[in-house]
């Protein structure tokens, strides 16, 4: 059985005089690992500047909006079991930065997560975070991520980042106890540790007796969080799961610790084989990397793979408040300029080589999978907040946790449909990076002295394009860099093809909930509108033409109902001020859909949203609702939109009783919507409505019961 690499107390205090070197305004002196932007801590650092250091049990958690509606958090109520610094009552509450509250999300990198059931060490000092003074007393770690040693019970091992420790025992508090200068202090016995502990025992005495054995891995590449399934075949694995587990390598540590699945991934478990789903997002909330599989049966008897896997790549996934289920999230036209428009704060524009390094590695990304982003005006505004803005910019102060050189925010939004399904999507996008630090911010290359800047923004966009961490090298997406190293070049079978995969699958595709998708970049608008007797006019304009097969890169296609597609004409790139336009002389008689697609020099597709016209150009001027009556609780709407924008529905009794309003989303030309009422009792309603451009009416709907 193979434990953790021992990296005592002794090592991480002479690692701490290796990365004193790296603190604030000093450059590094020889090669020093930056994992996704977060640099080793001196663990005396930690001590000092905790207020309260203690051995804890996270019982709950709850996530909350500040005050202000800005930022996400969550509360963890945690059960004190030892202190080594301070004087800790029993229970306390200690808040992370992100969670979820309803459909809302808020995840950073390099942040800590923790969930109920954790056990490890925190060091702790008061929350300073704003708008949050309503749960009362808080605390939070300090360097967030690496505040926190966090414990398996099942092996009696402890891990951060970046060190290792292979027994929970008394050398192990003595260690702690000598960085923070303090005596342990038993708060209350720690009975789970204690248990598991036992078990330790004893299977370290049983060694040697009937054991599971692997034999094979398949496939032995694969990818995470799209549900590939991995089989493990061999012997002795129990002819149920119970409470075996399978663990794969950690992808945020480069192998260093194990994470393990989710109870969902798990396919089927049999004696000889089991199948389980490969995850982007386990138990703690990290993505299964390239390296050896560890299966762990029911009775704590544990083997090890004596080959491989290899993760290509990894998909984030978004886990779901209600029901703790997985889904991955998708981009929208968040800015109605097909995508998202990123805006530098001040301080950030004014520093010409670092958002021309920035600049450099949008272009990477969407040159090379498609996503459609773009850089708009300077922010008046810094830092960062659910605000609508998509920011990047320097920290002001402390802003990032201690040793953080950068990081990437996602906020994600979503929806539950009449039919159960569920859809996330990234709502807003900030990253913010250390003004602090050596950069070379290019296009020279970083010397030892430094680390390069556009590196570590193309894997930050990595994350924002929705790409989880590898151990693979030879990608962007790989977990580390150290300084000196440039890795500015995107993967093309790794980071290329995961970005690909999940704009095509879920961002260039419209969701159950309406929000409008994203259009393939270069688009920037898609409309088709009616010209009576003439036929009908589709017209498309772009901004940055790249990533397309000049000579044939736009296809203009009609169906009838969005399925039996007709290719009508197929033109190049390169028109005048990117603007275009096709007219269909034969149009469809009644409702019909014209779609465009985008070649790219591989010769593969890119479809744009349909979009629909109707040849009574009066009756697509209104808002239209059907069925009506409503039976199943699924309104639909037909209604065209000259821009994109949201429509507004108020819902009133026949006696003039306000009863609901709804928000929806609509894309320029014939939009087929949906709204959920099954809220809504029975009854007639008089439904008045107005778009974005300020376009009003007023319909009436029957709801029936079901």
């Amino acid at each position: 059985m193979k434990i953790f690499t021992a990296l005592r107390l002794s090592l991480g205090l002479s690692l701490a005089l290796i990365i004193s070197h790296v603190s604030l305004g000093q450059a590094p002196v020889g090669p020093v690992e930056l994992r996704c932007g977060m640099l080793p801590l001196d663990p005396t650092e930690r001590a000092q500047q905790a207020s309260l250091v203690v051995e804890a049990e996270v019982l709950d958690a709850r996530g909350f909006w500040d005050s202000g509606h800005q930022r996400i958090y969550t509360a963890h109520r945690v059960r004190v079991y030892k202190s080594f610094k301070g004087e800790a009552p029993a229970e306390l509450t200690v808040l992370t930065e992100g969670g979820t509250v309803d459909f809302d999300r808020e995840q950073s990198t390099n942040t800590l997560r923790l969930t109920p059931g954790d056990q490890g060490i925190l060091f702790l000092y008061a929350a300073p975070f704003a708008g949050t003074e309503a749960v009362g007393t808080a605390w939070t770690a300090y360097a967030s991520e690496q505040g926190f040693i966090r414990y398996d019970l099942t092996t009696g091992t402890a891990a951060e980042p970046f060190r290792q420790y292979p027994l929970i025992g008394p050398d192990f508090y003595a260690g702690q106890s000598a960085v923070t200068g303090q005596a342990l202090r038993e708060v209350q016995p720690n009975a789970n540790l204690g248990a598991a502990l036992a078990r330790r025992s004893e299977v370290m005495a049983n060694r040697g007796t009937a054991s599971p054995a692997i034999s094979s891995l398949s496939p032995r590449s694969l990818t995470a969080g799209t549900g590939a399934v991995l089989t493990i075949s061999g012997s002795g694995f129990g002819n149920t799961r119970g409470t075996g587990y399978v663990e794969f390598k950690n992808a945020d540590d480069g192998g260093d610790t194990y994470i393990r699945p989710l109870d969902t991934d798990y396919v089927s478990w049999t004696d000889t084989q089991i199948r389980v789903v490969a995850p982007s997002y386990g138990t703690t909330g990290s993505p299964a990397g390239t390296g050896v599989v560890r299966v762990t049966t029911s009775d704590a008897t544990q083997t090890t793979s004596a080959t491989a896997i290899t993760i290509v790549y990894a998909l984030t996934n978004v886990q779901a408040d209600q029901d703790k289920l997985l889904y991955r999230p998708g981009h929208i036209n968040q800015n109605e300029a097909g995508g998202y428009t990123f805006r530098f704060d001040a301080s950030f524009a004014a520093n010409t080589a670092a958002n021309s390094a920035w600049q450099r590695a949008l272009a990477t990304w969407r040159c090379q999978t498609g996503v459609n982003w773009q850089v708009g005006a300077t922010r008046t505004k810094t830092g960062i907040a659910n605000d609508d803005e998509n920011s990047v910019g320097f920290d002001n102060g402390a802003e990032l946790p201690a040793k953080v050189l950068g990081r990437t925010t996602s906020y994600y939004t979503g929806c539950r449909s009449a039919n159960g399904a569920v859809v996330f999507w990234v709502d807003e996008i900030d990253t913010q990076f250390d003004d602090a630090r050596s950069w070379q911010f290019g296009p020279a290359r970083a010397t030892l002295a430094q680390y390069d800047f556009e590196s570590v923004a193309v894997h930050e966009l990595g994350h924002a394009q929705q790409l989880a961490h590898l151990i693979l090298p030879s990608a962007v997406m790989h977990y580390a860099i150290s300084n000196g190293a440039n890795s500015r070049t995107i993967n093309a079978t790794s980071d290329v093809a995961g970005g690909r995969l999940v704009l095509r699958t879920r961002s260039f595709v419209a969701p159950v909930c309406n929000p409008v998708p994203m259009l393939p970049a270069p688009l920037t608008t898609v409309a088709a509108r009616t010209l009576g007797a003439t036929g009908v006019q589709v017209t498309w304009t772009t901004r940055d033409e790249c990533f397309l097969n000049t000579s044939q890169a736009f296809e203009v296609q009609r169906a009838a109902d969005t399925t039996a597609w007709q290719t009508l004409a197929t033109l190049p790139a390169g028109a005048t001020s990117n603007a275009y336009s096709y007219v269909d002389a034969q149009p469809l008689t009644g409702v019909s859909y014209y779609r465009l697609r985008l070649r790219r020099p591989d010769g593969s597709l890119d479809n744009a949203p349909p979009v629909g016209v109707t040849d009574d150009i009066l009756a697509a001027t209104d808002l239209q609702l059907f069925p009506n009556p409503v039976v199943d609780g699924t309104l639909r709407l037909l209604y065209t939109g000259t821009a994109s924008g949201s429509l507004s529905l108020f819902f009133y009794d026949v006696l003039g009783r306000y009863y609901a309003g709804y928000g929806v989303k609509y894309g320029v030309g014939l939009n087929q919507l949906a709204l959920q009422i099954e809220n809504l009792r029975a009854g007639l309603y008089l439904v008045r409505w107005r778009d974005a451009s300020g376009r009003s009416g007023t319909s009436r709907v029957l709801k029936l019961n079901q």
